[in-house]
């Protein structure tokens, strides 16, 4: 799937390639990417595209385990990998300082704590709970996404 938001390297791709450009018109042409930078140093990119891939990974293994009914493993992989904790906390303050965009932290915050919420519910047994939980923590992950960007 391809976002609605094109990236000028896409532009210029679209140009030389008709059925890419018709696809982007039909779509309502190029877009500028309107979310705020997070301006970091590279090796602070790399390390956080590195960890919110980690993060994906977390989250297939969190349905993995649901997927399963073996609530247990998915409680304790969403609490260990995932979960809200001080070294989160610490990570997501020092992205907020960095670039000064407070509002980095209350996002990986909604993230991390839907997690402790996922965590608590699959401990509990309530597999539903636990999946709505999930689709909430990764709409927690896309807002992020939709804000802010590298």
């Amino acid at each position: 799937m391809i976002a609605a938001g094109v990236l000028t390297a896409g532009v210029s791709f679209a140009a030389d390639n008709s059925p890419m450009q018709e696809m982007m018109q039909k779509m309502g042409g190029p877009k500028p990417d309107e979310r705020v930078e997070l301006k970091l140093p590279d090796a602070m990119k790399a390390m956080q595209k590195k960890m919110m891939r980690e993060h994906l990974n977390t989250i297939a293994e969190i349905t993995g385990a649901i997927a399963t009914n073996d609530m247990t493993k998915a409680s304790a992989i969403a609490k260990e990998k995932l979960g809200w904790n001080p070294q989160e906390e610490q990570r997501c303050n020092m992205v907020g300082k960095v670039t000064g965009e407070k509002d980095f932290v209350t996002y990986g915050m909604a993230v991390h704590k839907t997690a402790d919420e996922l965590s608590a519910a699959a401990a509990a047994g309530d597999r539903d709970k636990s999946l709505a939980l999930l689709s909430t923590l990764i709409r927690n992950c896309n807002a992020c996404h939709e804000k802010f960007r590298h």
